[in-house]
């Protein structure tokens, strides 16, 4: 409940508060009875008024009271939602089942799949969830810069540092190809329009409330900004799952760099960063989809037919990092997260052996130290140090997921997936 809100309900209490004060007055068991004749007209208006008021204010403390209730969390989900298994399409059901989230639209883009197939499931799970109402609206297809060719240059070069390439993988199918999901293709269509114009009017619409949740490259959120940087300090929170915590290559910035480096250098309000390496301890199972099962629920089939029924094809597996349910998963209750820490992330997009790493810088939590002989007679000089280590002027700080409570995401997970 915000300030306001409380501020309503203390006034509401105080003026109920001194209703019953006149009504205790009043009462048949108050000495007060015994008032002159004179005075009674005057204190039977105030009981009326203070009970037509009584009234009033209970209708109106229960109507904020709901609209506290009902006040959701305004998503965008930019998402590269592979399907029909996986942490892309699963993290699309849990944002459209959770009651705690207000999903203004779907935008897809290209990176485990192409932008094709990806916006194909996204507006399946729509179907699925029951939750037509969601728009999906198509978004990039391509990087900005980062081309199949560049990186096959790149590869016979310094050879292969990334072992998932998503839709850049050599055994890739051609972006126009698209995959029917279990049960026929969605009737639902897809919004006419661009990804970026959507992010950029839906924010417009809604200043200050909407908190982009991204999940697959950012090419989308980078052609936005850049088509209106105004919408950055619009913007309520921007949640990634992307990058690496030590450093190093990750797939959603590495394929398409520049988009990474575009977003990740722009102000905005609060910047939450889920890296590959957390994902990592919170893993799918069969043991989690069979309590999901059995918790029921309108999904409870679809989890079981997608993951106790089916049998993935050789060289496959339908177990993974639950990399992007664990970025819904803090955004619905950040106390799932037990340790971060603040971080400047950038992206390397020189183009050579290193393009599309993640970069950081974190603060140090002290000035360093020497070998005494290196130092001079007086040691180091703490203030100039101090001046000296600071963050690239280019770079923002962002709140970087370090590790996770289990227990509490599977919590959040089962009561999401079965609500």
């Amino acid at each position: 409940m915000n300030g306001l809100r409380a501020q309503r309900f203390a006034g509401l209490a105080q003026n109920v508060l001194e209703c019953a004060k006149v009504a205790a007055a009043n009462s048949p068991n108050s000495g007060l009875q015994e008032t002159s004749p004179s005075l009674r007209p005057i204190m039977r208006g105030q009981m009326k008024s203070c009970k037509i008021f009584s009234v009033v204010a209970a209708v109106l403390a229960f109507a904020l009271l709901a609209s506290a209730q009902q006040e959701k969390i305004k998503v965008i989900a930019d998402q590269d939602s592979g399907g029909p298994q996986g942490t892309n399409f699963l993290s699309l059901l849990m944002l459209l089942r959770s009651p705690q989230i207000d999903l203004l639209g779907i935008t897809t883009v290209s990176g485990d799949q192409w932008v094709d197939p990806a916006t194909v499931f996204a507006l399946w799970a729509t179907e699925l969830t029951g939750r037509t109402d969601v728009p999906v609206i198509k978004g990039a297809q391509d990087p900005l810069i980062h081309t199949k060719h560049e990186q096959e240059i790149l590869e016979s070069l310094y050879g292969s540092y990334v072992g998932w390439h998503g839709s850049l993988n050599p055994d890739a199918p051609p972006p126009n190809f698209v995959w029917t999901p279990p049960g026929g293709m969605p009737k639902v269509k897809a919004r006419p329009g661009r990804a970026a114009d959507f992010i950029i009017d839906t924010i417009r619409a809604n200043p200050g409330e909407v908190v982009l949740y991204c999940a697959g490259p950012l090419t989308n959120i980078a052609l936005a900004v850049r088509m209106d940087p105004g919408i950055v300090p619009l913007t309520k929170a921007i949640y990634i799952m992307g990058g690496s915590s030590s450093g190093g290559p990750e797939l959603n910035w590495w394929w398409d760099p520049e988009a990474a480096a575009i977003v990740l250098r722009e102000p905005w309000k609060k910047i939450v960063v889920s890296p590959f390496e957390v994902g990592f301890k919170v893993m799918s199972s069969r043991q989690l989809m069979q309590r999901v099962v059995d918790a029921g629920g309108p999904l409870a089939n679809h989890v079981k037919q997608m993951y106790l029924d089916f049998q993935p094809p050789p060289g496959t597996t339908l177990w993974s990092a639950m990399w992007d349910e664990l970025l819904v998963a803090s955004l619905l209750d950040p106390s799932v997260i037990t340790r971060s820490e603040t971080m400047y992330l950038d992206v390397d997009i020189d183009h050579g052996p290193k393009y599309g790493d993640t970069v950081l810088w974190i603060p140090p939590k002290k000035v360093p130290t020497f070998f005494l002989p290196y130092s001079g007679p007086g040691g180091p000089d703490e203030a100039k140090w101090r001046g000296h280590l600071v963050p690239p002027v280019q770079l923002h700080p962002a709140t970087v997921q370090m590790d996770v409570d289990v227990q509490k995401f599977e919590d959040i997970f089962i009561k999401v997936m079965s609500h």
